[in-house]
């Protein structure tokens, strides 16, 4: 659980590790650009908690209801060093309407620079158990590299889909 943004890059470091060894595994430099990692939240309280950290640590902190629950969007100061390039942004989840989720790092979302994105998925299906995700919002496909810790791919950077469908 995240209690100081100390405790915060302590622990979002080990996720970074994995996603780089899954990189390195797969030859992707080049190939995807890091968009965000993923905080889920327990609580509100742990929910507002994290955000608060991020108040005055951050560039800018955007916050919409998908799927019955506030996602905040937040540009790091400083953005997480990866080996496929920085990681400039957290997607802060508030706990689910069912109750369903605890607190910790779910992912990393990754998009395609150098080729289709149909193609950029099929590169990871001979070698990694890939499953397709439907979303209200989004499809993504999620490969989980170790500890519940999971490799997203997405088409594009979140901030683009919130640029069309929240900023209009």
């Amino acid at each position: 659980m995240v209690f100081t943004l100390h405790d915060f890059h302590a622990d979002s470091a080990e996720c970074v590790r994995q996603f780089n060894a899954f990189a390195a595994k797969h030859s992707l430099s080049g190939y995807a650009l890091p968009d965000h990692i993923c905080y889920k939240c327990g609580s509100a309280e742990s929910f507002e908690r994290v955000r608060k950290l991020f108040e005055s640590e951050s560039e800018y902190i955007f916050q919409s209801i998908i799927s019955a629950r506030r996602i905040s969007y937040i540009k790091f100061k400083k953005p997480l060093v990866s080996g496929l390039g920085p990681i400039a942004f957290l997607e802060l989840s508030d706990q689910k309407p069912d109750g369903s989720q605890g607190d910790g790092f779910d992912h990393i979302e990754v998009y395609p620079v150098a080729m289709p994105y149909e193609d950029f998925v099929r590169r990871f299906e001979n070698a990694e158990r890939v499953i397709k995700v439907e979303r209200p919002h989004h499809a993504t496909y999620d490969i989980e590299i170790g500890g519940g810790f999971i490799f997203r791919c997405t088409r594009e950077p979140l901030i683009e889909k919130i640029k069309r469908s929240e900023m209009v």
